[in-house]
């Protein structure tokens, strides 16, 4: 008696299929889920170990455009080095940044872990300019000395992460999850976690710890 060729049925072959299919069902989103959050969470350590760089070279008046003793906010390829101090002539040696963190694009963020980075510098009014270089002369050297702000948010939102981080001079980090910035096409106003003023401030505002703030989302506290 003749054996039958060993191979598998069509039927059999479906049925492997739709496992398959079942299991990347399950698989795949928590893999997302995972890589998200584990970007947020680098992303929260940059911004803790940005206050820590902004604050010391404040302290230290690394720069200070108008010679009063008071040190001003830095923008990120000034505190990573990869920029000229706006006093210019040198660069921060050492930098207080890695130099990835101040590899700013051609609009002025930083990319990364799956977030985009921008932080922001005041001008006369106030208001938040990028702290690039193409920006050095309109940032006011006495607001710059008691305000700034970063802001986090994902480069593709539900992929690369879902949150939106603020940190500002306080120190004090904020998430809003149900924030909708999302890469180039939705990205967040200098002072979006801030109450009391527009989400285009810096100058004037509290910080909206717990609470609605300017751009309408809610900002909690990162413990």
């Amino acid at each position: 008696m003749r054996s039958r060729a060993a191979g598998f049925t069509l039927i059999e072959l479906m049925i492997v299929v739709a496992i398959i299919a079942i299991i990347a069902g399950v698989a795949v989103p928590n893999l997302l889920s995972s890589r998200a959050v584990a970007n947020e969470r680098a992303v929260i350590a940059t911004l803790r170990t940005l206050t820590t760089a902004q604050t010391m070279c404040r302290n230290q008046a690394v720069v200070d455009i108008d010679g009063d003793g008071l040190g001003e906010a830095l923008g990120l390829g000034e505190l990573a080095g990869t920029e000229f101090l706006r006093s210019g002539g040198q660069k921060l040696v050492p930098a207080s940044l890695s130099a990835s963190l101040g590899t700013l694009d051609a609009l002025g963020y930083v990319h990364t872990k799956g977030y985009l980075l921008a932080l922001y510098l005041p001008d006369a009014s106030g208001a938040g300019v990028l702290g690039t270089p193409a920006n050095a002369g309109a940032v006011d050297p006495n607001n710059a000395e008691i305000a700034w702000s970063c802001l986090a948010w994902p480069v593709t939102r539900g992929n690369t992460g879902v949150s939106t981080f603020f940190v500002n001079q306080t120190g004090e980090i904020l998430v809003a999850n149900d924030a909708p910035y999302d890469g180039l096409v939705n990205i967040p106003l200098p002072g979006s976690a801030l109450v009391g003023v527009a989400p285009t401030q810096l100058v004037g505002g509290a910080i909206a710890s717990n609470t609605v703030g300017a751009d309408g989302s809610l900002w909690r506290s990162v413990q």
